[in-house]
């Protein structure tokens, strides 16, 4: 494998894995700008392997080139432009999954806005993300078994990262602190029997402000949130394949088994149990 042409196909490499996450492979040759700005509904991460590109966002203008690895915010109208032959893999990363990593990473993550902006620079700057990109990118196109699961855990590790190191801007994303030790505490502590009142007494607040508060930041009820919560850890456990439906659902503080059963396929679409056995089949 050589520098300008890692393992994976450029040509041929556009996939969503996820309903939110995209694969794209990018070989192009040198062009002007486009006449008009472009926005994605998702966050684009791109990793340049070879080759220069001019970004302009914002008023701004960002040359990468290669060993950099570029960051374009949700919905950020953008032109590109290619100065040279280029090559690059980018991420299409959806809102819903980096809101989901963040919340799991507790209220001490940095919550300004993601902003437009070089994540790493040249070879020796953040090889960690380098590599968890470029794994990714040869999971997705060799298409072994368990390939998208395994490309899902990945992209959660891209987007720890990409949460840690990335540009953000003083303005927050309008969480108030409050609720966000109660996400803390739901992220922490699923398993066990919460209820609102806990969630509002780690808040520091009466149920009432608590809940009206809760649902004006977050858009859904406290328990509605911890159900999801609940229901995602049972799904990581169970598409892992080592746990029994019985296992993931106690791990996930679901006592009731049937109602466990209906919420999870009411949420996913599937049954517990069908979720197992395509883990344990792939």
């Amino acid at each position: 494998m050589n520098a300008v042409a890692p393992v994976y196909e450029f040509l041929k490499l556009d996939r969503a894995v996820s309903s939110q996450l995209r694969v794209r492979g990018w070989e192009k040759q040198p062009t002007a700008a486009s006449s008009g700005a472009a926005a994605h509904h998702a966050v684009e991460l791109t990793l340049i392997e070879a080759g220069t590109v001019r970004y302009e966002i914002g008023g701004r203008e960002h040359v990468v080139t290669a060993g950099d690895v570029m960051v374009v915010p949700h919905e950020a109208d953008h032109r590109t432009t290619f100065l040279t032959d280029m090559r690059g893999v980018a991420l299409w990363i959806g809102e819903d999954l980096i809101r989901e990593v963040s919340d799991a990473m507790g209220p001490d993550v940095q919550r300004g806005v993601l902003t437009a902006g070089v994540l790493a620079r040249g070879k020796s700057g953040n090889q960690r993300m380098r590599s968890l990109l470029r794994v990714l990118c040869d999971e997705v196109t060799e298409g072994e078994a368990g390939h998208t699961r395994a490309a899902e855990a990945l992209a959660d590790s891209v987007v720890i990262e990409m949460l840690r190191r990335a540009p953000r801007s003083a303005k927050t994303l309008g969480r108030d602190p409050r609720v966000l030790r109660a996400i803390a505490q739901m992220n922490a502590s699923f398993a066990e029997s919460l209820s609102v009142d806990d969630l509002a007494k780690t808040a520091n607040m009466s149920r009432f402000h608590f809940s009206r508060l809760f649902r004006d930041e977050v858009g859904q009820a406290p328990y509605q949130y911890l159900l999801k919560v609940r229901l995602a850890r049972a799904a990581e456990l169970l598409r892992s394949g080592h746990s029994s439906v019985t296992e993931a659902a106690i791990s996930s503080g679901f006592s009731d088994f049937s109602r466990f059963s209906r919420m999870f396929k009411k949420h996913t679409g599937k049954l517990p149990t069908d979720v197992l056995r395509e883990a344990r089949s792939a």
